[in-house]
This record gives structure tokens, sequence and C-alpha cells, in this order.
């Protein structure tokens, strides 16, 4: 007897816990931002006391998809760094969620590669934990006023 189980590709297993992952990911920023679609231009920040603020900037609308920034801003006003700096695109017609690029504590910035399943996979599962944890804390963009896009982070992105 031949075993067709033997000729499924490796990947498929990944592929569908990816997929789930990017469902659970639309679920949890849609309740963190939840009039996504009604915000244009500027900065958006939530401020819980005692955490870290957050910031929504750079978003764009296209007919079906939302693409925008999601970072924690460190320092002050003159001299700041974003961290996680996290680019994702929701796909409201498939309410997925999925990362673009981003800069993580390593300070390399990583364009997804759309092909590559385990950089996937490791991108949006800390997307997952970091927007589950936001929520925990409180944070919301629910009727945020946007502010001015501020100036460009200081050269460097470490606080010296």
């Amino acid at each position: 007897m031949y075993d067709v189980s033997r000729l499924r590709p490796k990947t498929s297993g990944r592929f569908s816990s990816l997929m789930d992952m990017y469902e659970r990911n639309y679920m949890l920023a849609r309740v963190l931002i939840p009039d996504l679609r009604d915000m244009e231009g500027g900065v958006f920040r939530s401020v819980v006391p005692g955490c870290m603020t957050l910031e929504l900037s750079d978003i764009a609308h296209a007919r079906y998809t939302s693409t925008f920034n999601l970072t924690y801003r460190f320092g002050s006003e003159l001299r700041f760094a974003r961290e996680p700096d996290l680019m994702l695109r929701l796909y409201h017609d498939a309410r997925t969620c999925e990362v673009m690029s981003g800069l993580l504590s390593s300070r390399i910035h990583e364009d997804r590669r759309v092909r590559d399943l385990a950089d996937g996979y490791r991108l949006n599962r800390f997307v997952g934990k970091w927007l589950s944890y936001c929520g925990r804390q409180g944070h919301s963009f629910k009727d945020c006023v946007a502010e001015p896009a501020d100036l460009k982070p200081a050269s460097s992105p470490s606080l010296v």
C-alpha cells in the first residue's frame, strides 16, 4: 500500500497555524483600535498611567486593508526612540492581520519575507503576544484624537 501522508508538504501544519495566528492578531488589533477605518493622518497615543505610551501612526487605507505603525515611544520630546516599531496590515475582508516589517529588540529592522513561513510565524507570534499585553494593560485607541506627526527620532535609536 502506498502512504500518501508522506507526500504532504512539511509546511502545511505551519501554514494553518500561521493563518490562525493572523486571525487572532486581527481580533486583538480590532479590540485595541476599534475605529481604525475612521482614523487618518497624524499620531494617536494611548496613555495608561504607570505604562509606556503606545503610539499609532502612518495610517493608510485601501479598499480592503489598513496599514499602520504601532510602537512604544521611549524618551523625551527632544530625544526619543521607538521600539518595537512594527508596520502592521489588517485585511478587513479576510479578517486577518500580519506584520509587514519591524524593528525588534535586536535593533535590526526586518522586512518580512512573504514566502518565509518561519519568519512570518516568529514576527506574528510576537505581535500577538504584544497586542494581548497592551490590551491587558488597558491600552485603547477608542475615541483618540490625532496629534500632529512628530519629528523623526534622534539619529541613533538608542537613548544614550
